[in-house]
């Protein structure tokens, strides 16, 4: 049973801004027998902070969640948040309990250590959604990332740290695509589910002539709860702010400082897509949303 709080750039909702992280939020819920969620922090990222910290508080009403909202950074330079503090504060509570599942910018991981220095030791381990390994190229565009490269200096800072880290960069995810075909074989057309998305299946059509989407950040929840469903891999990253500013995961050249992640590989696709359709499910029935 995991104790995690989720820090995220929520936009589920927000025309012309993705869904995932309300996708992994939903996942996590629709798994109560793997984790329990403790706490939201919010941190710019897919929208300003504003929108976002709005947008998880709209969320969360609707779904009728207990879950505190803790707003967090708007900008690399936001140090003393009210996430920062939190995460610090839970973290100390119960060293090595917590874990800190990271979809949005870093910079509230930053923020925390500043409240108390013995943040990264205390943490259970860190996850993130972010990072390329190459150049992410969708039907002949290349998507930036957007995650990781947001806030370099705190990146670094958590790779650099004594925290256990697992990082579901952007190819490894790809894997983890989603139809509306895919989607309408748990889902009716008129689910809770199928509306908060169907927005986000045009948004992509029209931006990259791609026929569904990429969950994500579900993917970073899913390997935090569920490890069997991927192949683990370790790898030696190059701690250099440089290579983070545009969210590379740069393998370390010998004698570059380096610290070793783990990123993890999905298993079987199907086999992950048809979890991920079951826990979306099964969160949606746990908060009474129409399937």
């Amino acid at each position: 049973m995991k104790r995690i709080v989720l820090d995220c750039d929520n936009t589920m909702g927000v025309r012309g801004c993705d869904v995932d992280d309300g996708l992994a939020l939903l996942y996590l819920l629709g798994n109560p027998e793997r984790c329990t969620v403790e706490g939201l922090c919010t941190c710019f990222g897919n929208a300003d902070i504003d929108t976002v910290d709005g947008n998880t508080r709209r969320l969360c009403a609707e779904w009728g969640l207990d879950i505190p909202v803790y707003r967090g950074a708007g900008a690399p330079e936001d140090a003393d948040t009210p996430a920062a503090r939190f995460l610090a504060g839970i973290c100390a509570a119960a060293p090595g309990e917590v874990s800190v599942l990271v979809t949005g910018a870093t910079t509230n991981l930053l923020g925390a250590r500043r409240c108390d220095p013995a943040f990264f030791g205390n943490v259970a381990d860190l996850t993130f959604m972010g990072g390329i390994t190459e150049s992410l190229v969708i039907n002949g565009r290349i998507m930036d990332e957007l995650n990781l490269s947001c806030d370099p200096t705190a990146t670094l800072a958590a790779l650099a740290s004594p925290a256990a880290v697992t990082i579901a960069c952007a190819q490894n995810c790809l894997p983890a695509h989603v139809t509306r075909e895919l989607t309408e074989r748990s889902f009716s057309a008129d689910s809770w589910l199928a509306r908060a998305i169907d927005y986000w299946f045009a948004d992509m059509g029209e931006r990259y002539a791609w026929d569904g989407f990429a969950v994500w950040d579900q993917v970073a929840a899913a390997a935090l709860i569920k490890p069997e469903l991927f192949e683990p891999r370790e790898m030696d990253v190059a701690l250099d702010e440089r290579m983070l500013s545009v969210g590379y995961l740069e393998p370390a050249p010998a004698g570059a400082p380096r610290a070793t992640v783990s990123i993890p590989v999905i298993a079987d696709p199907q086999a992950y897509l048809a979890d991920a359709l079951a826990g979306w499910r099964r969160g949606c029935e746990r908060l009474g949303l129409a399937l």
